[in-house]
């Protein structure tokens, strides 16, 4: 028994001493090559971008095409608003694993993922010459959806402008600055004042200037169709031919000749407030890149009228004078005021609907002003 038991003993301790005879004594063994990540994985950087076959402009025009509204939709259209998808790009340009990262509804989001999984194969995105898996995200515009764009482009990450885009106002041909020329006309859209030749302005010198400081844009279709208002401050001059140096009573108003000074400038002054009603239609909702025509009213409150004066005595001594008087004008004026343009620049032309004076003390004015603007575009 004692020798069996010996036996065992020493060919246990045998096989301990060949077992430590594989290990490696000092160095570092040679190290295996692991994969850090399966072959098939989403590649984040990838060399050349998914894109659908066409580019952009054929992807919104497969949208507009394919984005269906139901027929019977008993609630309004959810104009402006985004929903955003993302999805994978198969090696083979097929689309799965589409999710909505930021919806409407369920009736939009659903229409958005259908619109998504009628679309062809896109071209894969490749790196090092071969194609991969890649994740897109794509946000499709309601407004561009129903409507159509010329040429808005996607993204893979979200703008500040597409979290923006929910805003209550869009961006009015308003403000800005607007220069322009008046034109005195009479009740027969005529120049010439026949009996009140005072009334014969120099356009040309008849400069008026308004800085309009902002406007506010109320959406009826996104932020292609609006109505505009705001507010403006502007400075208008008048300037009057020869020598006539306006004059007035509680109820009439008129201008006298002066025949002994001649007038180096003869110029009537009008300070007001104005507020535009437009019906503003955009080609394009970003401003920059938009034709643009707005068609409304412009009213305008006068606080302060004066005719200026100068020019030199006999004695070659110079004169400024100025006469601070409402010469009887109307306080209230309403104007029809048509715009066009492209982008921040634009010209207008507008026709005062009321006289210039009031009815009754002298004959009827009717300003015409054509000019130019500068749009700031926010």
């Amino acid at each position: 028994m004692k020798t069996l038991v010996s036996f065992l003993f020493i060919l246990s301790i045998s096989s301990l001493f060949a077992q430590q005879g594989d290990v490696i004594v000092g160095g570092s063994p040679e190290p295996k090559l692991l994969t850090i990540a399966p072959p098939d994985s989403i590649v984040n950087f990838p060399d050349t971008e998914a894109e659908f076959p066409g580019g952009p402009d054929s992807l919104a025009e497969f949208i507009f095409v394919n984005f269906m509204l139901p027929e019977d939709l008993s609630s309004e259209v959810l104009w402006d608003q985004r929903v955003y998808l993302s999805f994978i790009v198969e090696k083979d340009g097929s689309l799965t694993n589409i999710v909505v990262e930021k919806g409407v509804n369920q009736l939009y989001d659903s229409i958005c993922v259908a619109v998504v999984n009628l679309m062809p194969k896109w071209i894969p995105a490749q790196k090092d010459g071969l194609p991969v898996r890649s994740l897109m995200r794509l946000p499709i515009s309601i407004d561009e959806a129903i409507m159509g764009t010329e040429s808005d482009e996607f993204s893979e990450e979200w703008s500040e402008e597409d979290e923006d885009s929910g805003r209550k106002f869009g961006k009015g041909h308003w403000a800005g600055f607007d220069i322009y020329m008046s034109q005195f006309m009479n009740e027969n859209h005529e120049m010439q004042f026949d009996g009140h030749p005072y009334w014969e302005n120099n356009e040309v010198k008849s400069i008026g200037l308004n800085y309009n400081l902002f406007d506010l844009k109320f959406p009826i279709i996104g932020e292609h169709l609006g109505i505009t208002t705001g507010l403006g401050v502007g400075y208008q001059n008048y300037s009057l031919r020869n020598n006539y140096v306006l004059q007035h009573t509680a109820d009439t108003i008129y201008a006298v000749s002066d025949t002994i000074f001649q007038y180096k400038s003869n110029k009537l002054s009008v300070a007001s407030l104005s507020v535009p009603l437009f019906l503003d239609f955009s080609s394009n909702s970003k401003f920059e890149k938009s034709y643009f025509i707005a068609l409304g009213v412009v009213g305008a409150y006068h606080y302060g009228t004066k005719q200026r004066l100068t020019g030199k005595y006999a004695n070659g001594d110079s004169f400024d004078n100025s006469t601070i008087s409402s010469f009887n004008m109307n306080t209230w004026t309403l104007d029809a005021q048509a715009r066009i343009g492209y982008g921040h620049f634009g010209m207008f032309v507008s026709y005062q609907l009321n006289s210039m004076f009031k009815t009754g003390h002298t004959v009827a004015v009717y300003p015409v002003r054509i000019g130019f603007n500068l749009l700031f575009g926010i």
